[in-house]
Protein backbone atom coordinates (compact mmCIF):
# COMPACT_ATOMS: atom_id res chain seq x y z
CA UNK A 1 0.00 0.00 0.00
CA UNK A 2 1.01 3.55 -1.11
CA UNK A 3 0.06 6.58 1.60
CA UNK A 4 0.45 10.10 0.35
CA UNK A 5 2.15 12.18 4.19
CA UNK A 6 2.72 15.44 1.74
CA UNK A 7 2.74 16.56 -2.00
CA UNK A 8 5.14 14.50 -3.76
CA UNK A 9 5.87 12.53 -0.60
CA UNK A 10 4.83 8.94 0.06
CA UNK A 11 5.12 6.06 2.50
CA UNK A 12 5.83 2.89 0.64
CA UNK A 13 4.91 -0.10 2.74
CA UNK A 14 6.81 -3.21 1.91
CA UNK A 15 4.90 -6.13 3.91
CA UNK A 16 7.69 -9.08 5.49
CA UNK A 17 6.43 -12.26 6.16
CA UNK A 18 7.56 -14.80 8.55
CA UNK A 19 6.70 -17.46 10.83
CA UNK A 20 5.88 -14.88 13.62
CA UNK A 21 3.20 -13.00 11.34
CA UNK A 22 3.57 -10.05 8.86
CA UNK A 23 5.78 -7.13 9.56
CA UNK A 24 6.18 -3.84 7.66
CA UNK A 25 8.97 -1.62 6.18
CA UNK A 26 8.19 2.07 5.65
CA UNK A 27 10.47 3.06 2.73
CA UNK A 28 9.89 6.66 1.19
CA UNK A 29 9.77 8.00 -2.60
CA UNK A 30 9.89 11.49 -2.79
CA UNK A 31 8.60 13.60 -5.82
CA UNK A 32 11.29 15.93 -7.08
CA UNK A 33 11.57 18.02 -10.74
CA UNK A 34 14.61 15.78 -11.20
CA UNK A 35 12.98 12.22 -10.52
CA UNK A 36 12.35 10.50 -7.41
CA UNK A 37 14.03 10.57 -4.92
CA UNK A 38 13.76 6.87 -3.06
CA UNK A 39 14.83 6.59 0.47
CA UNK A 40 15.70 2.77 1.34
CA UNK A 41 15.27 -0.21 -0.50
CA UNK A 42 14.47 -3.07 2.20
CA UNK A 43 15.61 -6.80 2.21
CA UNK A 44 16.78 -8.31 -1.22
CA UNK A 45 13.38 -10.35 -1.66
CA UNK A 46 11.77 -7.09 -1.36
CA UNK A 47 12.80 -5.64 -4.75
CA UNK A 48 9.31 -6.58 -6.21
CA UNK A 49 7.61 -4.78 -3.51
CA UNK A 50 9.35 -1.71 -4.13
CA UNK A 51 8.73 -1.60 -7.97
CA UNK A 52 5.11 -2.53 -6.82
CA UNK A 53 4.67 0.32 -4.59
CA UNK A 54 6.77 2.92 -7.49
CA UNK A 55 3.75 1.77 -9.98
CA UNK A 56 0.60 2.34 -8.11
CA UNK A 57 2.49 5.71 -8.17
CA UNK A 58 2.83 5.66 -11.77
CA UNK A 59 6.64 5.61 -11.67
CA UNK A 60 9.34 3.04 -13.18
CA UNK A 61 12.30 2.06 -11.28
CA UNK A 62 13.62 3.99 -14.12
CA UNK A 63 12.27 7.14 -12.49
CA UNK A 64 14.26 6.81 -9.81
CA UNK A 65 16.84 9.18 -9.89
CA UNK A 66 18.79 9.47 -6.16
CA UNK A 67 18.93 5.78 -3.83
CA UNK A 68 19.33 7.27 -0.49
CA UNK A 69 20.16 4.72 2.08
CA UNK A 70 19.62 6.11 5.81
CA UNK A 71 21.84 3.76 7.02
CA UNK A 72 23.75 0.28 5.91
CA UNK A 73 21.28 -2.81 7.86
CA UNK A 74 20.14 -4.96 5.58
CA UNK A 75 16.81 -4.25 6.07
CA UNK A 76 17.34 -0.57 4.54
CA UNK A 77 19.97 -1.84 1.77
CA UNK A 78 19.43 -5.05 0.66
CA UNK A 79 17.15 -4.83 -2.54
CA UNK A 80 19.41 -1.78 -3.50
CA UNK A 81 21.73 -4.07 -6.19
CA UNK A 82 18.66 -5.52 -8.28
CA UNK A 83 16.71 -2.00 -8.43
CA UNK A 84 19.91 -0.56 -9.48
CA UNK A 85 20.04 -2.79 -12.03
CA UNK A 86 17.55 -0.87 -14.00
CA UNK A 87 18.07 3.28 -13.10
CA UNK A 88 21.32 5.58 -13.20
CA UNK A 89 20.02 6.60 -9.78
CA UNK A 90 22.81 8.22 -7.96
CA UNK A 91 23.23 6.69 -4.33
CA UNK A 92 23.75 8.03 -1.35
CA UNK A 93 24.62 7.44 2.34
CA UNK A 94 26.62 9.13 5.21
CA UNK A 95 30.49 8.33 4.96
CA UNK A 96 30.70 6.39 8.46
CA UNK A 97 27.85 3.53 7.00
CA UNK A 98 29.98 3.85 2.89
CA UNK A 99 32.46 0.99 3.27
CA UNK A 100 29.59 -1.22 4.98
CA UNK A 101 27.13 -0.85 1.81
CA UNK A 102 29.91 -1.46 -0.79
CA UNK A 103 31.35 -4.09 0.74
CA UNK A 104 34.97 -2.93 1.99
CA UNK A 105 33.47 -3.85 5.40
CA UNK A 106 31.06 -5.73 7.14
CA UNK A 107 27.78 -4.59 8.09
CA UNK A 108 28.30 -3.57 12.04
CA UNK A 109 25.53 -5.80 12.90
CA UNK A 110 27.02 -8.84 11.37
CA UNK A 111 25.38 -12.43 11.11
CA UNK A 112 23.73 -14.07 8.77
CA UNK A 113 24.83 -14.01 4.77
CA UNK A 114 25.33 -9.89 3.97
CA UNK A 115 23.01 -8.23 1.28
CA UNK A 116 24.73 -7.84 -2.24
CA UNK A 117 27.17 -4.46 -1.58
CA UNK A 118 26.16 -1.61 -3.79
CA UNK A 119 28.80 1.83 -4.54
CA UNK A 120 28.07 4.94 -3.19
CA UNK A 121 28.20 8.36 -5.16
CA UNK A 122 27.68 10.71 -2.58
CA UNK A 123 28.35 10.86 1.01
CA UNK A 124 25.70 12.93 2.79
CA UNK A 125 26.18 14.88 5.70
CA UNK A 126 24.43 16.95 8.12
CA UNK A 127 22.30 20.14 6.78
CA UNK A 128 22.49 18.58 2.88
CA UNK A 129 18.96 19.95 1.47
CA UNK A 130 17.84 19.11 -1.93
CA UNK A 131 14.08 20.78 -3.28
CA UNK A 132 10.87 18.47 -3.78
CA UNK A 133 7.89 19.01 -4.44
CA UNK A 134 7.22 19.36 -0.37
CA UNK A 135 9.63 21.39 -0.38
CA UNK A 136 13.32 21.37 0.73
CA UNK A 137 14.25 18.21 2.92
CA UNK A 138 16.94 18.07 4.92
CA UNK A 139 19.32 15.52 6.08
CA UNK A 140 19.77 15.42 9.78
CA UNK A 141 23.03 13.10 11.02
CA UNK A 142 21.45 10.60 14.05
CA UNK A 143 24.60 8.13 14.60
CA UNK A 144 23.82 5.31 17.29
CA UNK A 145 21.85 2.94 15.36
CA UNK A 146 24.40 2.82 13.02
CA UNK A 147 27.50 5.07 12.94
CA UNK A 148 26.18 7.09 9.89
CA UNK A 149 22.23 7.16 10.77
CA UNK A 150 20.57 10.23 8.74
CA UNK A 151 17.10 11.11 8.97
CA UNK A 152 15.43 13.43 6.97
CA UNK A 153 13.62 16.37 7.87
CA UNK A 154 10.87 18.24 5.60
CA UNK A 155 9.83 21.44 7.31
CA UNK A 156 6.97 22.65 4.88
CA UNK A 157 4.97 19.23 5.65
CA UNK A 158 5.98 19.29 9.46
CA UNK A 159 7.23 16.19 8.79
CA UNK A 160 9.97 13.86 10.34
CA UNK A 161 11.19 10.70 8.49
CA UNK A 162 12.92 9.26 11.39
CA UNK A 163 14.43 5.96 9.48
CA UNK A 164 15.42 3.55 12.54
CA UNK A 165 16.42 6.61 15.16
CA UNK A 166 12.67 6.18 16.51
CA UNK A 167 10.03 3.55 16.47
CA UNK A 168 6.53 3.99 16.11
CA UNK A 169 4.55 2.13 19.02
CA UNK A 170 0.82 1.20 19.78
CA UNK A 171 1.35 4.72 22.46
CA UNK A 172 3.28 6.52 19.83
CA UNK A 173 6.70 7.37 18.93
CA UNK A 174 9.55 5.66 21.02
CA UNK A 175 13.13 5.89 21.16
CA UNK A 176 15.72 3.41 19.44
CA UNK A 177 15.12 -0.39 19.09
CA UNK A 178 17.76 -1.07 22.22
CA UNK A 179 18.29 -4.83 20.86
CA UNK A 180 19.55 -3.16 17.46
CA UNK A 181 21.23 -0.36 18.44
CA UNK A 182 24.96 -0.48 19.30
CA UNK A 183 25.60 2.94 20.90
CA UNK A 184 22.42 3.48 22.64
CA UNK A 185 24.10 6.56 24.87
CA UNK A 186 24.91 8.16 21.12
CA UNK A 187 21.52 6.95 19.78
CA UNK A 188 19.71 9.14 22.49
CA UNK A 189 21.84 11.55 21.73
CA UNK A 190 20.27 11.71 18.45
CA UNK A 191 16.72 11.87 19.52
CA UNK A 192 17.83 14.94 21.35
CA UNK A 193 18.64 16.38 18.04
CA UNK A 194 15.78 15.64 16.72
CA UNK A 195 13.87 17.38 18.77
CA UNK A 196 15.55 20.73 17.66
CA UNK A 197 13.42 20.64 14.45
CA UNK A 198 9.69 21.46 14.16
CA UNK A 199 7.14 18.44 12.92
CA UNK A 200 4.22 16.92 13.67
CA UNK A 201 4.72 13.60 12.19
CA UNK A 202 7.19 11.06 11.90
CA UNK A 203 7.51 8.08 9.80
CA UNK A 204 9.43 5.81 11.60
CA UNK A 205 10.93 2.56 9.18
CA UNK A 206 9.40 0.20 12.28
CA UNK A 207 5.93 1.23 13.08
CA UNK A 208 5.17 3.53 10.14
CA UNK A 209 3.50 7.19 10.66
CA UNK A 210 2.51 8.16 13.96
CA UNK A 211 1.03 11.90 15.28
CA UNK A 212 4.30 13.09 17.11
CA UNK A 213 5.91 16.83 17.79
CA UNK A 214 9.00 17.49 19.12
CA UNK A 215 8.34 17.91 22.18
CA UNK A 216 6.96 14.24 22.66
CA UNK A 217 10.47 13.30 21.14
CA UNK A 218 12.59 15.48 23.67
CA UNK A 219 10.21 13.69 26.55
CA UNK A 220 11.98 10.02 25.76
CA UNK A 221 14.08 8.54 28.00
CA UNK A 222 17.00 6.51 27.58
Amino acid sequence: MVTELATGVYDLELPLTTDDGTRVFHAVAIETDHGVVLVDAGLPNQSDDVRAALDELGHDVDDVSILLFTHQDGDHVGAAADLLADTDAVTMAHGSDVPAIDGRQEPIKGGGERYPPVDVAVELVEGVTFTASAGPVEVVETPGHTPGHVSLHVPDADLLLAGDALIGGENGVEGPNERVTPDLERAYESVTHLAEYEYDRVLCYHGGLVEATEEDVAALDP
